[in-house]
């Protein structure tokens, strides 16, 4: 009777034990439950960031691969006579422009260029030529057909109250000391340009070309500060051979066509001046740099205005005997 009674008790535990034991079972032993995969995020790019000096620097290369000559008083005359004017551009003042201008011409403040219509061809003067080949370089690299008038208004009339300046060798040549060794430039890093929160490039080369103004320095005043030692880096953009033959002390020598390319021996935290032969392409480099971030001036009349010696100069100043003295209008 005891026996049978424990054999009940012990069938009755095992079978328990069975029970409880068959969760347990089921959930280590048996098939996992399904599980829902993790969804995977696409993958994105990270969005290049959009560099302003680099725009810029692009730009100004594909201006200087494709740089306009300028035009000579003799063909832009023809144009007119022939009935092709393109858009003359006076950038001189208004009293200036009042006293005699190129027929046909226009006269709008240099702030405005960027307003001309961009469907044909453009020619911009001023007094000399220099301030119209800064206003060249900047409207070619935004685009425009455009060219400027060699030797400015003293190229077209003999009047001296209508053409009111020019390079006179009597008061705007010096005679200062040239220098034959060439200068190793340093290495430096590209200016930082902040001029627009936007990634679109015309609006960014626009916003650069907005920075920019013609500033100029006299040779007296940059032999002055190479006597100083002042902190500056000068810049010949003339050709390596006319380097070769005489530069300004201490200048480097970077053709106009290399200067993309060179900025990196350029320093941005010093100021930078220019100079070419007569003052237009080192106009137009220093309109180039101007836009790329750099504080940068022309040396008025290039080299025409540090040396008499025509080795040096190449014989390039500006000559009055040459001028045909064409007619203006009021």
């Amino acid at each position: 009777m005891r026996q049978r009674l424990w054999s009940s008790l012990l069938t009755v535990a095992i079978l328990l034990s069975l029970l409880l034991a068959t969760p347990l079972l089921s959930a280590c032993g048996g098939e996992k439950p399904a599980t829902t995969p993790p969804v995977e995020e696409p993958v994105t790019p990270a969005e290049t960031a959009v560099v302003e000096i680099d725009v810029v620097r692009d730009a100004v290369a594909a201006y200087l691969a494709n740089r306009p000559a300028d035009i000579s008083a003799a063909d832009l005359h023809m144009m007119i006579a022939e009935g092709d004017a393109p858009l003359i551009v006076s950038l001189r003042s208004a009293a200036d422009y009042a006293k005699g201008h190129i027929p046909g011409a226009i006269n709008i403040p240099f702030s405005e260029l960027a307003t001309l219509p961009m469907d044909g061809e453009v020619v911009v003067y001023c007094y000399t030529g220099q301030s119209g080949s800064f206003a060249t370089a900047v409207l070619g690299v935004l685009g425009y057909d455009v060219h400027n008038l060699h030797h400015g208004m003293a190229a077209w009339s003999t009047d001296p109250e209508v053409y009111v300046t020019r390079f006179n060798p009597a008061t705007d040549q010096g005679d200062y000391a040239v220098e034959t060794t060439a200068n190793e430039p340093g290495t430096f890093s590209l200016p930082v340009l902040d001029n627009t929160d936007s990634d679109n490039e015309t609006e960014i080369i626009a916003a650069a070309a907005a920075t920019v103004s013609p500033k100029y320095i006299t040779a007296a005043n940059l032999n002055m500060m190479i006597a100083e030692d002042a902190d500056m880096t000068i810049v010949s953009v003339r050709s390596a051979a006319d380097y070769t033959n005489g530069h300004i002390p201490g200048a480097i020598d970077i053709p106009l066509s290399d200067l993309a390319a060179s900025l990196e021996q350029i320093n941005p935290d010093a100021p930078v001046y220019v100079y070419c032969y007569t003052g237009h392409t080192g106009s137009q480099a220093t309109a180039l740099l101007q836009m790329l971030g750099y504080d940068a001036y022309n040396l008025k009349y290039g080299m025409c205005s540090w040396t008499p010696d025509t080795a040096v100069n190449m014989g390039y100043c500006f000559n009055p005997d040459t001028v045909q003295g064409y007619d203006v209008e009021q």
